[in-house]
Parts: structure tokens; C-alpha cells; sequence
């Protein structure tokens, strides 16, 4: 889908933009495959797939992660990082507490509890992911697709402005 650049003087040039509607394309399958993936994680798992988005990245932080980072990363408010963090403590996943540099900063890490629903929950995503992603589509294209996005999203992170 090539990407139209002409002037949008009407609702029919909006509607017709090529870079409108690829944009519409990236959005649509974002959000299907979430609520396809996000329902199987869910009932296979128990956890969301935000829950399991932090449980990834603070298993790449063994030290733990400031709750600020968490919630620029995930792209959520503070209070709605706060939210997911406090349901994830009453579960067992993780834990918070005062950094010991800097006091005001709070540190969220992995419990055992958590790296195990991690495994368990990756397991079952990854085959999701082989039924609905690279059964569908041929290994180069999926791999230039993600590496696209990935800068895109990269991209779109440093363009952000901070969340309060």
C-alpha cells in the first residue's frame, strides 16, 4: 500500500490518503491481534498482556526498574502504572520498594512467583504467536515488519513527551 502524499482539502481526500489508511492498517491489526492474543493469555495464563509486558522487562532488569520507566515504556499514566503494579503485587508478581539511591524513586522487580508465571505465560504466547503471525506470514516479511516497527516505535518513544 503505497503511501499517497497529496494535499487534504476535504473529508474525501482524508478518507482517500494513502498515509491515513496505512496508518488505519497498522492500528487495525495492532488491535485485533491484541484482543486475539490478550484474550488466550489471559485464560490460558491468568495475567494481562500489560502484566506480562512488565513481567518481560523487569526480567531484563534483575535490579528492578523505577516505576517512571515502567510507565514511559508500557505508555500508561503513572497513576494507571500504579494500578497495574498494585495488581500485580496482590498477585505475587512482583514487588516495590524505595530505591536506595534516591529515595522519592520507587523500584519494581520480578518475585519467583513472577518469573515463573512469566515462563509458563511465554510459552503459550510464542504458540499463539506461531499460529497467528508467522504461520501467516513468510519469515522475511514478518522479520522486516517488526524491524520496521521497531524503529518506528523507537522513534515514537524519544517523540514523546513525559507522562505526568
Amino acid at each position: 500500500m503505497a503511501a499517497e502524499h497529496r494535499r487534504i482539502d476535504t473529508a474525501a481526500d482524508a478518507i482517500a490518503d494513502g498515509r491515513i489508511q496505512a496508518f488505519g492498517v497498522v492500528l487495525t491489526a495492532a488491535s485485533r491481534l491484541e484482543r486475539l492474543l490478550g484474550a488466550v493469555m489471559e485464560r490460558e495464563s491468568g495475567i494481562s498482556h500489560p502484566m506480562f509486558e512488565v513481567l518481560l522487562r523487569l526480567a531484563a532488569k534483575p535490579e528492578g526498574a523505577p516505576m517512571g520507566d515502567l510507565s514511559r515504556r508500557l505508555v500508561l499514566t503513572s497513576g494507571g502504572a500504579t494500578r497495574l503494579i498494585d495488581r500485580m503485587i496482590e498477585a505475587g508478581l512482583v514487588r516495590r520498594a524505595r530505591s536506595a539511591e534516591d529515595k522519592r524513586v520507587q523500584v519494581v522487580t520480578l518475585t519467583e512467583a513472577g518469573a515463573a508465571k512469566l515462563v509458563e505465560a511465554a510459552r503459550r504466547h510464542a504458540e499463539e504467536l506461531d499460529r497467528h503471525v508467522y504461520a501467516v506470514l513468510p519469515p522475511e516479511r514478518a522479520t522486516a515488519m517488526f524491524e520496521s516497527l521497531d524503529e518506528l516505535s523507537l522513534h515514537a518513544l524519544e517523540a514523546l513527551p513525559p507522562l505526568g
